[in-house]
C-alpha cells in the first residue's frame, strides 16, 4: 500500500505495522496510528483482514508497552545511554513524560494512551514507579484494546463510507483522531487549570 510514500507491499503491511507499533512506546514521533487506521480502511475493502488487523495492531500496542515498562522498572536506562541513539530515545521518553504528566496509575496506562505521547508516558511512569507486572500487563491490555478498536474502527468506517481511495481515507481517519486528541488534551489542561487555580485562591 503506497501510504504517503511508505510504499509498503501489501503482505509486509501488517508486519511492518507491528513493528512501528513496538517502537512507537519508545520514540512517540514514530506515526504508529497512521498505519492503523490506514489497516482498518484496507480492511473495509478486504473484511477478511479484520481480525488479523486487530489482533496485530493490539499485540503490537502490548508488547511495546511491556518492553518500555520493564526497561524503566528494572532502571535499564543506564544501557540506552551507552549509545547515541539510546541516548536519543531516552530524552525522548524523559520528556513524554515531563509533557504528559508523570501519572503512574492503572487508569492513566488506559486513558492518557489517547493523548500525544500519553502512552509513552503513562507506561514510563508505571515502571519508574514500580508497579507490579501483572496488573499492569492487564491495563495495558486493556488500554491497548480501546486504542485498538478506536484506530482501526476510524479507518474501517472511512474506507467503508466515503468510497476515497484508502489513502485519502486514511488520511480522514487521521486528521479526526488527531482532533479528537488535541480537543481531548485541551479539556484535560483547562480542567486542570482551573483546579489549580481555585487550589490557590481558596487554599485548605
Amino acid at each position: 500500500m503506497d501510504l504517503f510514500g511508505t510504499d509498503i507491499p501489501p503482505e509486509l503491511y501488517l508486519p511492518v505495522m507491528f513493528v512501528v507499533i513496538i517502537i512507537d512506546a519508545a520514540v512517540p514521533v514514530v506515526p504508529s496510528e497512521l498505519l492503523v487506521i490506514g489497516a482498518g480502511t484496507l480492511a473495509a475493502h478486504s473484511p477478511g483482514m479484520l481480525p488479523l488487523t486487530v489482533l496485530t495492531a493490539l499485540a503490537g500496542s502490548w508488547v511495546g508497552d511491556l518492553a518500555v515498562f520493564l526497561l524503566f522498572r528494572h532502571k535499564l536506562t543506564h544501557f540506552l545511554d551507552r549509545f547515541r541513539w539510546g541516548r536519543a530515545v531516552h530524552r525522548g521518553l524523559r520528556n513524554a513524560i515531563a509533557k504528559a504528566g508523570n501519572s503512574s496509575t492503572y487508569a492513566a496506562v488506559v486513558a492518557v494512551r489517547f493523548l500525544p505521547a500519553g502512552r509513552t508516558a503513562s507506561v514510563a511512569a508505571a515502571g519508574i514507579a514500580g508497579l507490579p507486572l501483572r496488573p499492569f500487563a492487564l491495563a495495558a491490555a486493556a488500554g491497548g484494546a480501546l486504542w485498538t478498536a478506536w484506530l482501526v474502527g476510524l479507518g474501517f468506517l472511512a474506507g467503508a463510507s466515503t468510497g476515497l481511495p484508502p489513502e485519502v481515507s486514511a488520511l480522514l481517519g487521521m486528521v479526526v483522531g488527531t482532533l479528537v486528541g488535541v480537543i481531548t488534551a485541551a479539556v484535560l489542561a483547562l480542567k486542570k487549570h482551573r483546579k489549580a487555580r481555585r487550589t490557590h485562591e481558596h487554599p485548605e
